[in-house]
């Protein structure tokens, strides 16, 4: 093997190398291939492969096994990550530049050109544009990734966004959408999200990759190497990185790398896991600080109870997550959506990865120097209104005092729901 065929941080280029979201890609080519062209909004959460699924679709040799020949289809991939300040006019001298590049039909140069010399233009200047592009027989394809930066950016008022659906429905502009959450989630006021624009979309969730996608996966991408990986290796990938590519990608690589460095087969594990949980540690980081205060109490919880001695009233049923947390339905509809937690054959729920899980422990967990007083603990507790157990309240000075408010939700229900007279330091245990 002469390099590692596992890579993660950049999106996947090369079609050979994507794998899976054949469902999702006949989705999104059979609205654009319908006679009016419909527009298709992509969701999922971050490193779930939104743009490697959007530049993929874009890869001629894709198109045109989807049936969208060059000659009539014309896909424009733009990235708005991290433009905050851009405004509507940027927008579409942006969309225009791209356009320039991409487009493959010579006749509608001349009229790019002419709009992008312009110092200034407007809507019938777009429509004029696209209705040549019909007339043409050609679709323009917008391909808008991280389009968050737009829906929550408060320079495109709403008639920016009436004037993209007349462009979309009406001249033959279908467009895709990639964000995090639901469009209508995203708005920057309650205008915008009443706006019919978002009427236009179908939405297509990137949901986790299954543990039989994963093994898959994994053989995919190893078939044709002299290393082979073993059903175990792949349990090892799967445990790791649960169902979301990017995570996968990371474990892929570092069992790679400890293999081709000789690592025992004793050791290999641990090595994997030190490696993986240093790189990914920044983008737990990320799912934590996105997670709501409700999320998080949901997440303690589902740790806590598998960490408790197994037993009808201890296991991570959704039943038992309710008991724990009123909450905890939603939370867990959303946060397997998201890829957080995994559903087990079971029926029980578990966040995806043992990482990170050791994550939130070392989140949470206060050093010797950050861990508050008795009378910090007792000062806080009269302040917020709380009624607290002593063994809850001799607990929270082993975690955080930011976190005591989500902490103490989870310490309060297993004293009464699971443990009963516990004393600090099994409620401890339970989390950490």
């Amino acid at each position: 093997m002469s390099e590692n065929p596992f890579t993660f941080g950049n999106p996947i280029r090369d079609p050979r190398r994507f794998f899976g979201r054949q469902d999702e890609l006949r989705q999104v080519a059979s609205r654009l291939l319908a006679s009016v062209h419909e527009s298709t909004a992509i969701v999922g959460e971050r490193r779930t492969g939104k743009t490697s699924l959007l530049l993929h679709l874009s890869h001629p040799q894709v198109m045109e096994r989807l049936g969208m020949q060059a000659q009539n289809y014309c896909l424009v991939y733009i990235d708005f990550q991290g433009l905050v300040d851009i405004t509507p006019q940027r927008f579409w001298e942006r969309l225009l530049k791209k356009m320039s590049r991409t487009i493959c039909h010579e006749g509608l140069q001349g009229q790019i050109d002419a709009l992008l010399k312009m110092q200034s233009f407007d809507l019938f200047d777009l429509e004029d544009l696209f209705e040549s592009a019909a007339s043409a027989g050609l679709t323009t394809v917008l391909l808008l990734d991280e389009f968050e930066y737009i829906t929550q950016n408060p320079n495109f008022k709403a008639d920016f966004f009436g004037g993209l659906r007349g462009l979309a429905i009406h001249h033959n502009l279908p467009i895709i959408t990639a964000t995090r959450r639901d469009l209508v989630d995203l708005c920057h006021s309650d205008e915008i999200k009443g706006s019919p624009f978002f009427n236009i979309f179908a939405n297509v969730v990137l949901r986790p990759f299954s543990r039989e996608e994963v093994f898959a996966l994994v053989h995919s991408y190893t078939q044709d190497s002299v290393l082979r990986l073993s059903p175990n290796d792949a349990e090892l990938v799967y445990q790791l990185g649960g169902g979301t590519p990017f995570f996968i990608q990371m474990a892929g690589y570092y069992l790679v790398e400890a293999a081709l460095k000789g690592i025992p087969r004793d050791s290999l594990a641990a090595a994997v896991a030190a490696d993986f949980d240093t790189q990914a540690d920044p983008h737990f980081t990320y799912l934590w600080s996105h997670c709501s205060e409700s999320e998080k109490i949901t997440l303690l919880a589902t740790i806590s109870l598998r960490r408790q001695k197994r037993s009808r009233k201890t296991i991570s049923n959704i039943e038992n997550l309710a008991h724990l947390h009123a909450r905890a339905q939603l939370d867990v509809a959303n946060l397997v959506k998201r890829g957080v937690l995994l559903k087990e054959a079971d029926e029980t729920y578990r966040p995806f990865s043992p990482s990170l899980e050791r994550w939130i422990a070392r989140e949470i967990v206060a050093t010797e120097q950050e861990q508050e007083t008795e009378d910090g603990v007792r000062a806080w507790v009269k302040s917020s209104g709380q009624d607290l157990s002593e063994p809850v309240q001799g607990a929270l000075p082993h975690f955080k005092r930011k976190y005591w408010p989500v902490i103490s939700t989870v310490l309060r229900e297993l004293s009464f729901g699971i443990a009963g007279n516990a004393t600090y330091e099994i409620l401890v245990n339970a989390l950490v």
